[in-house]
């Protein structure tokens, strides 16, 4: 009977350019139009939340943004428990940018939130780009998880 509550989405409304997400052990977040190019101009805010109890793990599948000098343009930024993770731009592989490779990005509490930014164009030498944008998939990792209990364990 627990589990069916665990799995109740949560009601949310928007408010002021951030889409909550319905809480879920498991789920994909993407920039909008995924896999077509995203649009310029453009800044939102996905606040991820699983379950009390649970920590959010993040792990990017896709990633394909405008690269350039400290993610000034374009970019994704990551952050739980009022710390930022990280700033990505660029694609996976590249070494322009910052792209966050296939690293897993795990929150203390129960939300994390990405945000993606774009500037006015993308533009390289003249001539327009069309950077695809991110697919992510995140999840809901317990207490109880062995996962971290091994780090724990396998670092001291």
């Amino acid at each position: 009977m627990w589990l069916l509550y665990l799995l109740v989405p949560a009601l949310f409304c928007r408010a002021g350019g951030s889409i909550p997400i319905p809480q879920k052990l498991f789920g994909e977040v993407t920039s909008p139009l995924f896999p077509k190019p995203y649009p310029n101009n453009f800044e939102t805010t996905t606040v991820i939340t699983v379950p009390t109890g649970y920590r959010v793990k993040l792990v990017f599948q896709q990633f394909d943004l405008e690269p350039s000098e400290g993610c000034f343009y374009d970019y994704v930024k990551i952050s739980a428990d009022k710390k930022s993770l990280g700033r990505f731009c660029g694609q996976l592989g590249s070494p322009l940018g910052n792209p966050p490779g296939k690293k897993e990005f795990m929150s203390q509490g129960n939300k994390m939130l990405l945000t993606f930014h774009t500037d006015f164009s993308n533009e390289e030498n003249g001539t327009i780009m069309f950077y695809k944008g991110f697919l992510a998939y995140y999840q809901a990792v317990g207490e109880e998880d062995p996962q971290p209990q091994c780090q724990h364990l396998c670092h001291n």
